[in-house]
């Protein structure tokens, strides 16, 4: 069964990040703009945006100085701690999540809809059972 879910896994990714290059992303980005993207004009520090994405603090690091250079992220000094830097979305980085959120979301629809609505139940109550399982270990 493990063999079968990687081999899931495997394929996803491959699909997912064919569909990321053609907006010159990869999953760390998509990843870290949309989890970004969500909390609005009020960004993340690099500790919560670390956590959210379960990488350590040094991935998130080199993560968002990327991003930086290509003008998708500010980080600015954090008001309730001044040790911490919040990390905001750019107005390029907005124009482009804009764009790319309502194709991303056709695409999944068109990834997974070879389920059908009650397979998608079923499915989604296995993972989180699973996920569960593994968390206990």
């Amino acid at each position: 069964m493990l063999l079968e879910l990687t081999s899931a896994w495997d394929a996803l990714e491959d699909v997912l990040s064919m569909h990321y290059a053609r907006f010159s992303l990869s999953w760390p980005k998509f990843n870290t703009l949309v989890h970004l993207y969500m909390t609005g004009d009020r960004g993340l520090t690099q500790s919560e945006l670390s956590k959210k994405m379960m990488v350590s603090r040094a991935n998130i690091t080199g993560l968002i100085e990327r991003l930086e250079k290509e003008n998708m992220v500010i980080r600015t000094n954090d008001p309730s701690d001044k040790r911490a830097f919040r990390v905001c979305l750019t107005n390029r980085a907005l124009t482009l999540m804009n764009t790319f959120l309502p194709i991303h979301n056709n695409y999944v629809h068109k990834v997974i809809s070879s389920l059908d609505r009650k397979e998608k139940e079923v499915f989604v109550k296995l993972l989180e059972k699973l996920k569960k399982g593994l968390e206990s270990l």
